[in-house]
């Protein structure tokens, strides 16, 4: 079966939050333009899969795994995907640039159930045998429901400012998805809130002081298996991503505040003003100082 490539110009709006939402009432084919649910297909951007009735099959990479109602997962960008068969199925689907999520709403990070949902469980699935993945029944599911059914009828009615509100929905949704898959009961579940914790306490708590130790202690896994599995999913050991959110917050400092440059590095944890001054200027091609110079000419 040859692969469809869905692209983001296609589903979202030039110059508009690149946020939407699509909706499948019963198993009638083609229900929208770029309806691609029983395609094999891949896009570049992520989409969030909400089931709100009945069932199927989906086939994810290779693998086919069973769905319901109350069945919640993300499908990350570049990943092959379709319903191989479904039944009296509604669903929703909510596509967003995780690029843009990443440069705009940081803020999700700090929450261990959206890290272990959006982060790890697209990765773990496999070998977890999709049994990692949230599973809500019909008592949380119910507002969720409703909050849906209000972003459709936002998205009809299709006014101005739509895309603003269709982004706050989303975020709303991510947080009550991101709550739920914190309360999760499955042992395989709970390992992956352990990893999201563990992203959640280091961006929020940058400017303490932090070890393999502690660290290999707050996700309950050794050393060994602990930093291929952080870097598989960040892209980093989990002492690189400490120094990332670092230099992070210390840009922010050096915008919003007229600290100077060394307690601006004490407070974001650099006990060596010299040592955060080189690692900025790796990150930013520039010092500190020629950074808050820029960013004041700039406001």
């Amino acid at each position: 079966m040859q692969t469809v490539i869905a692209n983001r110009r296609d589903f979202f709006p030039e110059n508009s939050c690149p946020v939407a939402l699509r909706a499948i009432h019963g198993d009638a084919v083609k229900q929208h333009a770029g309806d691609l649910t029983d395609v094999r297909h891949t896009h570049d951007f992520a989409e969030l899969i909400i089931i709100t009735r009945g069932g199927g099959e989906h086939w994810i990479n290779g693998d086919v795994y069973p769905v319901s109602a109350g069945d919640v997962f993300l499908i990350q960008g570049r990943t092959e995907h379709y319903f191989t068969r479904r039944h009296d199925l509604e669903m929703y689907n909510i596509m967003f640039d995780e690029r843009y999520l990443r440069e705009h709403l940081e803020n999700l990070r700090t929450l261990p159930g959206f890290n272990a949902f959006f982060l790890f469980e697209p990765t773990y699935r496999r070998r977890h045998k999709f049994k990692s993945r949230l599973h809500l029944e019909k008592e949380p599911l119910f507002p969720l429901e409703s909050l849906l059914r209000q972003t459709e009828d936002e998205k009809k009615r299709d006014l101005p400012g739509s895309d603003l509100l269709l982004l706050s929905r989303l975020l709303e949704i991510f947080v009550v998805i991101s709550r739920e898959y914190s309360r999760n009961r499955n042992p395989m579940a709970r390992s992956l809130v352990r990893l999201g914790n563990l992203i959640s306490r280091l961006e929020n708590e940058y400017a303490k002081d932090w070890s393999i130790g502690r660290i290999s202690a707050i996700t309950a896994m050794a050393p060994s298996t602990l930093l291929p599995i952080f870097k598989t999913v960040t892209g980093h050991s989990p002492i690189d991503y400490l120094l990332n959110v670092r230099l992070c917050k210390a840009a922010g400092m050096l915008t919003d505040s007229s600290d100077n440059v060394s307690a601006i590095a004490e407070k974001c944890g650099f006990r060596d003003s010299n040592y955060f001054s080189r690692q900025f200027r790796k990150k930013y091609l520039c010092s500190p100082r020629e950074y808050r110079i820029k960013a004041t000419r700039n406001a």
